[in-house]
């Protein structure tokens, strides 16, 4: 028990939280995929979850597990380098690391705001079934006011949001493979870093390329 709360522990569990969460990813996209078969392949989607809601409140639960274990751990292993940096150097020391590096904790933390405004808007919109008297699920993911991605200046703070996590998922992989020992030197797991491309770099590209649609009135 107490290695878990070692740095070494908790970089472990910051590694394993964040592959669970880009998995989530991975199945969140899938179905915000559905959009561009109309609304009635999406309406048909969503009531299929509300079915299954006891399920899907299960692992509602398991994800705020994941994503609190996920920021603690982040933010203590963050103050605790801090300190040990101070304690390490006389003066200030040079930054070496590269910017997502130095940046992770503030787009973590910037990530955090935009899941916390997303679950504000959409999220309980669908859960209240706060809608008006035509809306369906399509319709209410479209509309144009704040909070949804009908709004432009939603959608542009949606997809700059989108874009903090790709780079915030590009060092996580990088992190998560160096705690487990897989270098990116050697040709035995070089196709690992490869392969994350997919999560820090096509998924983030989807999602952009799914408000975009809205925008243009593709998806409509």
């Amino acid at each position: 028990m107490k290695f878990m709360f070692s740095s070494l522990g908790r970089k472990i569990q910051i590694a394993i939280t964040g592959i669970l969460l880009s998995v989530f990813l991975v199945f969140h996209l899938l179905n915000n995929l559905v959009l561009f078969l109309g609304p009635e392949a999406f309406n048909a989607m969503v009531s299929f979850l509300e079915s299954v809601k006891p399920m899907i409140r299960i692992m509602e639960f398991g994800l705020v597990v994941v994503v609190l274990t996920h920021i603690v751990n982040a933010v203590v292993l963050t103050i605790s380098n801090k300190r040990s940096a101070v304690k390490r150097y006389a003066g200030a020391p040079r930054e070496t690391s590269s910017i997502s590096s130095r940046t992770m904790i503030v787009s973590g933390l910037s990530i955090f705001l935009f899941f916390v405004i997303h679950l504000k808007y959409i999220w309980y919109t669908y859960q209240a079934h706060l809608f008006t008297e035509k809306e369906t699920y399509y319709d209410v993911l479209l509309r144009n006011s704040w909070g949804y991605l009908g709004h432009t200046p939603t959608a542009i703070f949606y997809i700059v949001a989108i874009l903090l996590i790709g780079s915030h998922l590009k060092h996580g992989f990088q992190s998560a493979m160096k705690t487990f020992g897989l270098s990116e030197a050697s040709p035995k797991w070089r196709f690992f870093y490869k392969v994350s491309f997919l999560f820090w770099g096509v998924i983030p590209g989807a999602f952009i390329f799914i408000v975009i649609s809205i925008q243009l009135g593709i998806i409509r």
